[in-house]
């Protein structure tokens, strides 16, 4: 709700856009907040439009445009009430959202691995900035990914391992 009040975020069809452009004109000169791709050093106009296939594109004024609020489908899992529709929050949302519950507007540290400097940390800052008036980290850390086998390391690739089960022996690799 504060976003949209702050004019950074708009309603369509139940699901709550954030104004990407909006954003970046409003902020690209100013030097007490990061403007939008600042973090990653993506340049807003050199986006390519259509390199994913994500639900809800026609709903948004612009590509580059991403979900604070989703409207649920009936099968849906997640499902909660809003004054926008019964959905769920956008993926950037769910984080921004936790870190100030329990960090504050602003805080020291975040991290996380390369792949989530754009666009998830950049949204995330946009967000936030477009809430509170101010960034929300001090330092954004970035570690790069981890191989197995020539392939990224995740757990939903079912290739992940702890140390001490490497230094024990008791996963192949």
């Amino acid at each position: 709700e504060e976003i949209i009040a702050n004019g950074f975020g708009y309603e369509s069809s139940g699901s709550v856009y954030f104004d990407v452009q909006k954003y970046h004109v409003t902020f690209k000169d100013k030097t007490d907040v990061p403007a939008y791709g600042k973090l990653s050093g993506k340049v807003l106009e050199d986006l390519r439009a259509g390199s994913r296939d994500l639900d809800g594109q026609s709903e948004k004024r612009s590509p580059a445009d991403f979900a604070l609020w989703k409207a649920a489908q009936p099968q849906h899992i997640m499902r909660w009430d809003s004054p926008w529709s019964i959905g769920f929050p956008g993926w950037h949302l769910e984080c921004s959202v936790m870190s100030t519950k329990y960090l504050g507007d602003t805080f020291d540290i975040h991290g996380g691995g390369m792949d989530l400097k754009f666009p998830h940390h950049e949204s995330e800052i946009a967000q936030s900035v477009a809430c509170c008036g101010k960034s929300p980290v001090r330092y954004l850390l970035h570690t790069n990914m981890l191989t197995v086998n020539g392939t990224k390391m995740s757990k939903s690739l079912d290739n992940s391992f702890l140390p001490h089960e490497l230094f024990a022996g008791s996963h192949k690799l």
